[in-house]
Order: structure tokens, then C-alpha cells, then sequence
């Protein structure tokens, strides 16, 4: 009976380690289509550097969030001034592109 109980507890312990294993390797591919890239914490331990400003994230570390964060800036640059001017573009005017964003990201009251 006890070799039983061992033997039940250690094959919980391993579908416990499995189980473990398969949630981090299911976030760690929903961040990597997330942001592009996994996080230092599926990889390695952080490194914590207070004194730098550093909380354990990757600094520079080849993420695209800056590059994401100029063309969005680009983007906003060229509506406003295509609104500004009455052209078009990607066939649609100024007016309808604010319309269509009012619609998708604005809730009604």
C-alpha cells in the first residue's frame, strides 16, 4: 500500500512538472506573437539593477515596440496631412479614415 501511494505521488509530481512546463511554453509563444520576442524570464534569470533603472526587463534588447511606436507616428503624420490637403490615402479621405477610427475605438455613451 505504501509503495503504491509513492508511486501515485510521484507520478502527480511529474504531471505537475509537465503541466508546468506546458504553461510557459504556451505564454511564452502568445508573447512572442504578442511583442515579437519572449521575455528574459522564460530564458534566464533576471538581472535586477536597481541602481540603472533596471527591473529585470531586456532594455534594448530587439524588441519593436519603438519601431510599432514610429510608424504609428508616421501613419498620423501622413493623415493629418492628407486631411489637411483633401488627398487621399490608400484611396480613403482624411474624413472617412477618422470616421472609420471614431467608429472602431470610440464607445457610444
Amino acid at each position: 500500500m505504501s509503495d503504491f501511494s509513492t508511486q501515485q505521488r510521484l507520478q502527480l509530481k511529474r504531471q505537475v512538472r509537465e503541466r508546468y512546463q506546458q504553461d510557459r511554453q504556451d505564454l511564452g509563444q502568445r508573447e512572442q506573437l504578442l511583442y515579437g520576442r519572449t521575455l528574459s524570464y522564460f530564458d534566464e534569470e533576471p538581472s535586477l539593477d536597481y541602481d540603472n533603472g533596471d527591473m529585470g526587463g531586456n532594455a534594448g534588447g530587439g524588441g519593436t515596440l519603438g519601431l510599432r511606436i514610429l510608424l504609428a507616428a508616421i501613419l498620423v503624420c501622413l493623415l493629418a496631412m492628407a486631411d489637411h490637403r483633401g488627398d487621399t490615402l490608400f484611396g480613403f479621405t482624411g474624413s472617412q479614415i477618422l470616421e472609420y477610427l471614431r467608429y472602431d475605438y470610440i464607445t457610444a455613451p
